[in-house]
């Protein structure tokens, strides 16, 4: 009788625990959204008012991330109001948060955070641009690879650079002992080893894409394989008419020259 009571009392403390770091986690969730709206109202004029905004919003979001427990909240109202683009892989163990800075006309510049399992810890990690005009990209979708004994993750990245430029990549990542590895070269391309695989086009060509860009890249779990529209730059072929296939070989995605044709 005693044990159970024990146990039953031990459950109960366990309950009141997690209730207490959701609700916690909740009002940083408020906390977060007061802020973007006060960014978004600092928009046009008040250049000083949005560095300050943008830097809090990514402050407290660091802050809030330090939490193991978000890495499994659904912040249903950051995601529902907008505010960021929040994007988990499907084992739990990944997530890019990214937001729209507000710092650009028709360009828009986002920030990234990655929040991964490394073993028992749960760690944030802030995206670094390697060059300081790159505005940087949001995360729509995140695909699970497992190969061998490597899990990876890809990405799928979007960039806004005006009101009809934009692009779409696929971006490979990995969790190590070290940390996350946001470079690793899974895509062997005729130039070489890559990161990632991109396209750059016209968003008002694609009228049968506007709802779902994810048209012109695509990536099918099940055969492992990438497949990406031809570059108007590259081909008279319009983009919407032929595309690469890249399969996964177990060690890298390879181009398929042979498999190039109408979508």
């Amino acid at each position: 009788m005693l044990r159970q009571v024990t146990i039953l009392f031990l459950v109960l403390c366990g309950n009141q625990t997690v209730s207490a770091q959701v609700t916690k986690i909740r009002r940083g969730e408020q906390e977060l959204i007061g802020i973007y709206q006060q960014l978004l109202d600092s928009r046009f004029g008040a250049y000083d008012s949005l560095d300050y905004y943008n830097s809090l919003f990514t402050e407290k979001m660091l802050t809030l991330l330090s939490n193991e427990k978000t890495l499994s909240y659904s912040f249903i109202q950051l995601k529902k109001g907008a505010f960021c683009s929040i994007s988990t892989s499907k084992d739990g163990l990944f997530r890019i948060y990214s937001w729209d800075a507000q710092l650009g006309g028709t360009m828009h510049f986002f920030n990234v955070i990655y929040q991964y399992k490394s073993g028992n810890t749960t760690k944030t990690q802030l995206f670094q641009p390697q060059d300081d005009g790159d505005p940087a990209w949001f995360c729509s979708d995140i695909f699970t690879l497992k190969a061998k004994t490597n899990t990876y993750y890809l990405g799928i990245t979007n960039g806004v650079y005006s009101s009809k430029d934009v692009s779409q990549s696929i971006k490979a990542f990995e969790v190590t002992e070290k940390g996350l590895n946001d470079s690793i070269a899974l895509m062997k391309t005729p130039e070489g080893l890559k990161n990632s695989l991109s396209i750059y086009f016209d968003f008002f060509t694609l009228s049968q894409y506007r709802e779902t860009p994810h048209g012109v890249l695509n990536y099918d779990p099940k055969k492992k394989s990438i497949t990406i529209a031809c570059d108007q730059e590259e081909s008279e072929t319009p983009v919407k008419d032929c595309y690469y296939l890249y399969q996964f070989n177990g060690t890298f995605f390879e181009l398929k020259t042979d498999q190039t044709k109408k979508m």
